[in-house]
């Protein structure tokens, strides 16, 4: 029975639908940003099947800072990606940056208020292209 069940983590490893907890390599070093008290992100879709990363950024600053605390903390994120995924553009973006007075902003508000306002998925690619890594 454990043989099945090791062969069974191992197909889902394989897939992308269990993987390893890469992302601590990334996590690790967004708490050692200033005003960063927590990050929980992880990436779904391994191999080809980059599709997304999701989770949470937890700051110790209020709704008027947080965007400016965000910014350096995302482009580290976004270099880790690019790396990642070879500048494969198209992994979805799904991280939310919670405040200390319960605000919260969506890394795409970096982009303007042209990304800011829109309800659809942005991808890495947008942020490649912000921090001039394309």
């Amino acid at each position: 029975m454990a043989g099945g069940l090791a062969g069974m983590v191992a197909a889902l490893v394989g897939c992308g639908r269990l993987l390893p907890s890469r992302t601590d390599s990334l996590n690790d070093p967004v708490e050692e940003f200033e005003h960063v008290t927590s990050s929980e992100m992880e990436t779904s879709g391994g191999g080809t099947m980059r599709t997304s990363l999701r989770g949470d950024i937890h700051f110790d600053v209020g709704q008027d800072q947080l965007l400016e605390a965000l910014d350096p903390v995302w482009r580290e994120v976004t270099e880790y990606v690019f790396e990642l995924d070879d500048g494969f553009e198209m992994r979805r973006v799904l991280v939310v940056a919670h405040g200390a007075d319960g605000s919260t902003v969506a890394p795409k508000e970096l982009l303007g208020s042209e990304y800011a306002d829109q309800d659809a998925a942005v991808h890495f690619g947008d942020f490649f292209e912000h921090y001039g890594l394309i």
